[in-house]
């Protein structure tokens, strides 16, 4: 049996690297022709293209505006899951929302909460932090609270949005969790987030490289998304976030982003912990 699409040339590979570096930032790595490979084959074959070379031409004419975001879906998609870091969710539950509540309550700040989970995948990560927020619920009452999950992908975000997940994806979540925050089919062996929890996310395509029209956020997760990255695009997707984060506000950082020398204008905390100063004489926007 012929597989669609032949094999993708050295220079085909070329110009699909430099495209996905045009659209979205992310730098391929020479070493991945192979799952390049294997990604568009699927879409070649989706749109009944009889090669790469034709599929590329398609891509990047007028004609192709249509198949662009489906590109960037097999390209971008990642695998994430629940809790991960759970270094993080346990500062976001036991320090910085009990935090938030006692500087309401002094009055020195708003009483509202408002974060975003950039590049937030099919939604773990927002969804493990609305969580944590359901189970506090009492330090917020009558709060407005805005949970923003932003991707490029728009396939990732309509499982988010659908909020049902493989049993590999919940590991990491308790049987006291699971009891309150999901409901179980047995026979799929999949859980679905209760409506009460996924009503308090909303969702939007995002690329990261490209200002977001929103208002200030009390956190930012940025995690496992930069790391493909090189260092230009970097910097122009911290111009467009950092402006985002309110003042005292935090921004959680994966690991591996390497980004810990661009963020001059906030205090490093932690290795993935960083915060905005309150004083803008301290760097603030």
């Amino acid at each position: 049996m012929t597989m669609p699409g032949g094999d993708l040339t050295d220079e085909d590979f070329e110009k699909f690297r430099s495209l996905i570096y045009r659209v979205s930032g992310i730098q391929i790595a020479t070493n991945k022709k192979l799952m390049i490979t294997n990604r568009l084959r699927r879409r070649v074959r989706e749109t009944k293209l009889p090669g790469f070379a034709e599929y590329y031409a398609f891509l990047t004419s007028p004609a192709g505006g249509r198949e662009m975001p489906l590109f960037l879906d097999e390209i971008t998609t990642n695998e994430t899951y629940f809790y991960r870091d759970p270094p993080h969710y346990e500062w976001f539950a036991g320090t910085f929302l009990p935090e938030i509540a006692r500087q309401a309550h002094a009055r020195k700040r708003p009483r509202r909460l408002r974060i975003w989970s950039a590049a937030c995948s099919t939604g773990e990560e927002l969804y493990s932090l609305s969580i944590k927020i359901m189970a506090a619920r009492g330090l917020f009452p009558n709060w407005p609270i805005q949970l923003l999950g932003t991707d490029l992908s728009g396939s990732a975000l309509e499982e988010a949005r659908a909020g049902t997940y493989d049993e590999r994806a919940v590991r990491l979540v308790g049987a006291a969790e699971r009891s309150a925050y999901f409901t179980h089919d047995a026979q799929s062996q999949r859980w679905t987030v209760r409506p009460e929890v996924r009503a308090m996310a909303s969702w939007k395509r995002h690329n990261l490289l490209f200002p977001l029209r929103e208002e200030p956020f009390d956190c930012i997760f940025l995690k496992n998304v930069l790391i493909y990255f090189d260092v230009e695009s970097k910097k122009a997707v911290l111009k467009n976030l950092l402006p985002l984060l309110a003042r005292g506000g935090f921004l959680v950082a994966g690991p591996t982003e390497g980004i810990y020398k661009m963020l001059d204008p906030l205090d490093q905390l932690k290795s993935w912990l960083f915060q905005r100063p309150e004083d803008p004489r301290s760097g603030g926007g």
